[in-house]
């Protein structure tokens, strides 16, 4: 779940629902300055899949610590494995190729963990994409996708998709930066910039087009801490849905 401060409150997004909202900009990903993924599908598949482990498991929501309730971000290191394992496997169950992509994603989170408490977890993952890609090297769709370049592209385009998404839909202000963009000639970090309040300029601008706008439909929460999970549930049961939208918008290009 990620919070989305709103008034008083919070707008609370599924993780499935940032997926989907990264799978609005993975959609358009790519123009002339841009590579664009390739086998398209599989990718986009990917981006949708990459937090489907999480999946029944945000309802009703937990509470955290402060009152709040519990953030993807504040979920205890040790519950994360089993969510991104059921990931893979549900991106398995629509292609070898979408879990292969998964699985880098997963991994790639759990080798961000400090103290490598995921290291059985994340030696388990990296011997499924060795027979993976075994199998899908004999393979003529994905023998190209595999090579050095269009795999560094359609990782890049399910790691920064899912970054932005989570960007937004955090409500974060100011301006993000995220590294390894793939670019004609070479790699540049893609900056986020904000104009107004859901608003954004990306540079460099990666996308089909001249502006892209993105949405999210989350619950509304009109209070930002609860006094027990037995008040969060009542609360949430009752949350009205809302949905936000946000504009992306090259350097240059008019705001309004």
């Amino acid at each position: 779940m990620i919070l989305h401060p709103h008034g008083n409150g919070l707008i609370a997004f599924a993780q499935s629902a940032h997926a989907f909202l990264a799978f609005q900009l993975a959609e358009h990903w790519g123009n002339r300055l841009t590579p664009r993924p390739s086998p398209r599908a599989e990718v986009l598949a990917a981006v949708l899949l990459h937090d489907a482990g999480w999946d029944g498991r945000e309802e009703p929501p937990r509470l955290a610590a402060d009152g709040r309730p519990l953030a993807f971000d504040t979920l205890p290191s040790g519950e994360r494995e089993a969510m991104w394992t059921s990931a893979v496997e549900r991106a398995g169950l629509r292609g070898r190729y979408v879990a292969y992509l998964v699985s880098h994603h997963v991994s790639a989170l759990a080798a961000m963990n400090p103290d490598q408490i995921h290291r059985e977890f994340l030696a388990h993952q990296e011997a499924f994409r060795s027979r993976l890609r075994e199998q899908l090297a004999g393979d003529a769709r994905y023998a190209e996708a595999l090579a050095i370049g269009p795999d560094e592209v359609n990782r890049a385009v399910v790691r920064l998709a899912d970054a932005i998404a989570v960007y937004l839909a955090s409500g974060r202000e100011g301006t993000g930066r995220f590294p390894g963009l793939p670019r004609r000639g070479g790699s540049a970090p893609l900056v986020l910039s904000q104009v107004t309040e859901r608003t954004y300029r990306l540079r460099p601008w990666p996308l089909v087009g001249k502006r892209l706008a993105v949405s999210a439909e989350g619950r509304l929460l009109l209070a930002q801490r609860f006094p027990d999970e037995a008040n969060l549930a009542s609360v949430w049961q009752e949350a009205t849905t809302v949905r936000l939208t946000w504009t992306l918008l090259p350097t240059g290009a008019r705001s309004d």
